[in-house]
């Protein structure tokens, strides 16, 4: 339905398009965005088959951050209450984006501000078009990075670079975010999602199981030292050596055929 906050559609049996539909306020969150945006995850989670998620919006921009027209209760209490409901239900969209058993590619244009910056670095990949713009907006609203990014946006561009982007809310193009780590692809204005949905099909093509173990190694490898992280790479690879999806890969390339895998 082109009226729901997140439009929800399978494109490939692989693949789940989630795109922010709230074009008229540039996809900046709201709680009933945010909501639904999580209910959207947590759907695409369940789907056994889907392997890659695409997470794009409608409209002028990506997502412009938290909508800070939105209405606040009126005595401190309530208020409160709601914050930390919303916390709440943030963390776990955010953990959900990092479960390895799905890869999130976020298609971006347009503004991609604030949380909705954040939202695209929990992601497994950026695909931006040229006309995107990057923008760490907490500061400038009084407010703070909420989804672990202080941790993950100095492994991408470093301690120096991170803070002059965390601490001046400085505006970053495409091109730049591509040079310093922010977006993995840039396109011309327009064709992000396209590139975004190709990219999602060359994922889906490899080994479920060792896609997921590969997501898993590359994250926790942030909190590893290098022999914890060989360890844990060949623990990783003893449990692959049994799988369906080994041996088929094993036979597919004697038959020089391209292999199926079944997830097994």
């Amino acid at each position: 339905m082109t009226d729901e906050l997140v439009q929800y559609t399978k494109p490939q049996v692989h693949l789940v398009s989630l795109r922010l539909n709230r074009p008229g306020k540039l996809n900046a969150l709201s709680r009933e965005l945010e909501d639904a945006l999580l209910d959207s995850v947590r759907r695409a989670c369940a789907d056994e088959a889907a392997r890659v998620v695409v997470i794009s919006g409608a409209g002028r921009a990506f997502c412009a951050g938290w909508d800070l027209g939105e209405a606040t209760p009126a005595d401190a209490q309530r208020q409160a209450f709601s914050a930390r409901a919303g916390a709440t239900a943030w963390l776990e969209l955010i953990r959900l984006l990092r479960r390895p058993d799905k890869v999130f590619i976020a298609a971006v244009h347009g503004w991609v501000a604030g949380q909705g910056l954040e939202l695209s670095l929990a992601c497994d990949f950026v695909v931006a078009s040229g006309d995107a713009r990057f923008y760490f907006a907490e500061t400038r609203v009084g407010f703070t990075m909420t989804s672990g990014a202080a941790r993950l946006l100095p492994a991408i561009v470093g301690l120096g670079r991170a803070r002059m982007l965390m601490l001046t809310g400085d505006t970053v193009d495409a091109q730049e975010a591509e040079r310093i780590g922010l977006a993995c692809q840039v396109t011309a204005d327009g064709e992000h999602e396209a590139a975004a949905f190709a990219l999602a099909s060359r994922v889906a093509e490899g080994a479920p199981l060792a896609v997921a173990a590969q997501k898993m190694l590359i994250d926790s490898a942030l909190e590893m030292s290098l022999s914890a992280a060989e360890h844990a790479e060949m623990l990783a690879s003893l449990r692959l050596s049994g799988t369906d999806d080994l041996r088929e890969a094993q036979e597919a390339f004697a038959a020089k055929r391209p292999p199926v895998f079944a997830g097994r």
